[in-house]
């Protein structure tokens, strides 16, 4: 009977990969075979009405956070779900990441870089939508500082500084807070996750209050981003 379950099992398993991969050469075929007159048609569409529909300069930012914005959203319930399966499955014991103590150069250096990464990273996330930059770009430069302090001075140094109770308060606060957005549009009698298309206003193209809710859609993701990828790789580098 035992044979019988794990054969099951493993055609079980064997059975959703061929599913998958079925799935998956289906769309890159449908994908592959678009009119290509289509396709440049909506790219011509997006430089041409982009800032105009959107108010972000950021072309990129523009797209993202408007017209492929569902897009966006899958992204950031991917890293959701793995950070909380990663935290989930932390040993519950202590655990100190293994390593070689560095020599007072890379102390000093770390403790230098630290300020700028955190101005940089607030930066992209707050002008992405007039620059090259936006919430995923910043979010994971923002991670890199508590990334640093766990390299450098170990885990239980940048969880003093970081609290992991705090990284994981602001993923759901940067979640729920890119959702909650996305419900204004419906209030609106627009469409979850519209922006330009739901009467937001605008602004003035280049400003920093501008693009409707693109700047604090970007403020969540970035949130998001930045605690989520501090909370994975403390996570995956712990040992018990």
């Amino acid at each position: 009977m035992s044979r019988m379950n794990e054969m099951f099992k493993k055609l079980y398993k064997i059975g959703l990969v061929v599913l998958l991969a079925i799935f998956l050469l289906f769309i890159f075929y449908e994908i592959h075979n678009l009119d290509s007159n289509s396709k440049r048609y909506l790219s011509e569409y997006y430089i041409s009405e982009g800032v105009q529909e959107t108010g972000a300069i950021n072309l990129v930012t523009s797209v993202l956070y408007d017209y492929r914005t569902f897009d966006t959203l899958g992204e950031a319930t991917v890293l959701l779900t793995a950070a909380a399966i990663l935290a989930f499955l932390v040993p519950v014991i202590k655990a100190k990441m293994p390593g070689t103590k560095f020599t007072m150069l890379v102390y000093q250096t770390t403790t230098f870089l630290i300020p700028f990464l955190a101005v940089l990273g607030v930066y992209l996330v707050l002008f992405g939508h007039l620059t090259p930059g936006g919430g995923f770009v910043g979010g994971v430069v923002l991670s890199i500082v508590p990334i640093l302090l766990t390299v450098t001075y170990g885990v239980e140094f940048s969880e003093f500084k970081f609290k992991p109770a705090k990284k994981k308060l602001l993923e759901n606060i940067g979640a729920i807070g890119f959702i909650l957005l996305g419900l204004l549009a419906v209030l609106t009698g627009s469409n979850f996750l519209a922006n330009g298309q739901a009467n937001f206003d605008l602004g003035n193209s280049g400003e920093l209050i501008s693009a409707g809710l693109i700047p604090y859609l970007n403020l969540m993701i970035g949130i998001k981003v930045g605690a989520g990828l501090a909370i994975i790789f403390n996570s995956l580098i712990k040992e018990k």
